[in-house]
């Protein structure tokens, strides 16, 4: 647990160093010697020290200036995130600087102290997918970051990260997809995308198992198909299920990992002679903002990322604490019906 009530003179007492050196270690500045700085980087250990961006708000070190860490700089989901996080701290006063995945995994260079050096007053990281050989070290990395600026996490959080967090749980809303289609009638239900040896406790696969068994409906290995988030990926997946498989055994409906991988599963429908959603419903995710125009109109998951941008904002200022669910809600369009 943070120590709420260290204060930056007790890691100055503690190391016997002023005020400003304490704040130079803090912002990862370099005119401080490596004994001062062990010095000082046992007393915050000690007191398990973190500055909040409200003192420094109060002491007027603020810079006014935050950051947040997206893992796909093209992906529609996480600019939609980017842009709520923006208008939000834009209202405030705040400029928002972005920053590559990278700045987490780079060896060469302590991700903490780069982005310490940038004076930032809070951070924004978005997690997904981390196999479990990397986990611990994307881990090392925001706690190193957590001593010199207050972190909120955005997606794909484990438990055991202790963060303020919005938290996505894919497992709860893909059982409900899953429900969803079922109660239309279909019993062979796929799904496409994704990362085989995801660690995310609250992975898709997990509410993909439970809703059919919960429905009654046995899990088929060849209607589960890996490859990643990309239009490319749904195109590859589902053409691979249609090409193993007869006609009499191809599934009737189709969940995607995200809008992107569902275009890609239109295209291999497409190709195989098969009609939307006559022969097969396609189901997506993001509710990106070409979802509505594709043909036909595609069913996906609205999540809300403008407003978790926003709110992760608002976390980042001690508006709200503690770790919260990302909403959700299933928007029905053209490409689901009933099975025939």
């Amino acid at each position: 647990m943070l120590n709420e009530k260290a204060t930056i003179y007790d890691i100055a007492s503690d190391a016997g160093v002023s005020i400003a050196t304490v704040s130079r270690v803090l912002r990862g500045e370099t005119n401080v010697s490596a004994a001062t700085r062990e010095k000082v980087q046992r007393a915050i250990d000690r007191r398990n020290y973190r500055p909040s961006v409200i003192a420094r708000g109060l002491t007027g070190k603020t810079t006014h200036s935050l950051g947040i860490i997206l893992p796909k700089l093209l992906n529609p989901h996480y600019a939609m995130i980017f842009t709520g996080a923006q208008e939000e701290a834009s209202a405030r006063g705040f400029a928002l600087s972005l920053f590559p995945r990278s700045s987490l995994d780079t060896d060469a260079y302590n991700p903490a102290t780069m982005l310490a050096e940038r004076r930032l007053d809070g951070v924004i990281v978005c997690v997904e997918y981390l196999p479990a050989d990397h986990d611990h070290k994307v881990l090392a990395a925001l706690e190193e970051l957590k001593r010199f600026m207050p972190v909120v996490l955005i997606g794909c959080v484990p438990p055991w990260y202790d963060f303020p967090a919005i938290c996505n749980n894919n497992a709860a809303m893909t059982k409900e997809i899953v429900s969803y289609l079922v109660s239309l009638g279909h019993e062979r239900i796929a799904l496409v995308g994704g990362i085989e040896g995801d660690t995310d406790p609250f992975r898709r696969d997990i509410g993909y198992m439970e809703g059919l068994r919960e429905a009654r409906l046995p899990f088929t290995d060849s209607y589960r198909v890996w490859g990643g988030g990309t239009p490319e990926s749904g195109l590859a997946g589902l053409n691979g299920i249609l090409n193993n498989l007869k006609p009499s055994f191809w599934p009737t409906a189709v969940i995607a990992l995200n809008d992107l991988v569902a275009m890609g599963c239109y295209s291999a429908a497409v190709s195989h002679g098969l009609t939307l959603p006559r022969d097969l419903s396609v189901i997506g995710c993001d509710n990106m903002v070409a979802a509505p125009y594709l043909s036909p109109p595609l069913t996906t998951v609205d999540l809300h990322q403008r407003e978790t941008g926003a709110r992760a904002v608002k976390m980042l200022l001690g508006e709200e604490s503690g770790r919260v669910d990302a909403p959700w809600d299933l928007i029905e369009r053209g490409s689901c019906a009933a099975c025939r």
